[in-house]
């Protein structure tokens, strides 16, 4: 089991520098701005925007700023009954990847952090899922470095026209015409790299807007629905409560 015990945001401190010490939890964090530098018993380990890192239990760690100036990462720190639950092979080394779902994986420990600071109801059930869910995206992420830069190029393509027509209908043919290849060669490849399938990552994108849109605007879950392309708001509750874990109603009564 994974227990969660604190979230930070380190957000463009000047003066910032870690000492060596051995670290009392896991750590897993996700840079989203800047650069840094770790050392992990010795090893450097330099860090860049997109760029998420796992430090094991126990590790000798220190750190500080990149010369050209300050950073912004979040970092979850957490502890497990077993450490062969973490997705790879070798739970006891620091293990690196750069995301290039690094904006989604922002949203992620974003809310987390909310969750986490504002204590909301059921925020440790909702903490842990995130947790979990980034180990698995820095699992994905770590081993979809060995697949073929062309690979990946046509992926990112395919990713890019997502989040600039996710309000749109999208059909698989739209996306094999894109990068020139079959619907189901584009489903496959896109599953294998990301682990979603196109359309889920649509709604993915589709559904962090609507949360961010509920909390921060005066739209009604029915205005929101429709504006991200739903032309059903059941089909839009069904979504909205498979990603995040809760109906929008929920999110709206909170607001």
């Amino acid at each position: 089991m994974l227990s969660l015990q604190s979230v930070f945001v380190d957000d463009m401190d000047p003066y910032w520098v870690k000492d060596e010490t051995p670290t009392l939890h896991h750590i897993l964090i996700l840079v989203t701005h800047g650069k840094l530098h770790y050392h992990l018993e010795g090893v450097h380990f330099p860090l860049a925007k997109g760029d998420m890192l796992f430090i094991p239990k126990g590790m000798r760690r220190s750190g500080f700023n990149d010369p050209a100036g300050p950073h912004q990462k979040y970092s979850a720190h957490f502890l497990l009954d077993a450490p062969s639950r973490l997705p790879w092979p070798d739970p006891y080394k620091p293990r690196k990847a750069s995301a290039r779902n690094s904006e989604y994986l922002k949203q992620r420990f974003k809310i987390l952090a909310q969750q986490w600071t504002g204590q909301l109801p059921a925020y440790e059930t909702i903490g842990q899922g995130i947790v979990i869910e980034l180990l698995g995206w820095l699992a994905q992420e770590s081993e979809a470095e060995h697949f073929s830069s062309v690979k990946l190029e046509l992926i990112k393509q395919v990713q890019d026209y997502l989040r600039e027509h996710y309000r749109e209908p999208v059909r698989i043919a739209e996306l094999a015409e894109l990068i020139d290849r079959t619907p189901n060669h584009v489903t496959q490849t896109f599953k294998e790299i990301t682990g979603v399938t196109p359309i889920a990552y649509m709604h993915q994108l589709r559904i962090h807007t609507a949360r961010d849109l509920i909390l921060n605007t005066r739209m009604s879950i029915g205005e929101v629905s429709d504006y991200l392309g739903y032309s059903d708001q059941a089909h839009f509750n069904r979504m909205f409560k498979k990603i995040m874990g809760c109906p929008p109603s929920r999110l709206f009564r909170e607001v």
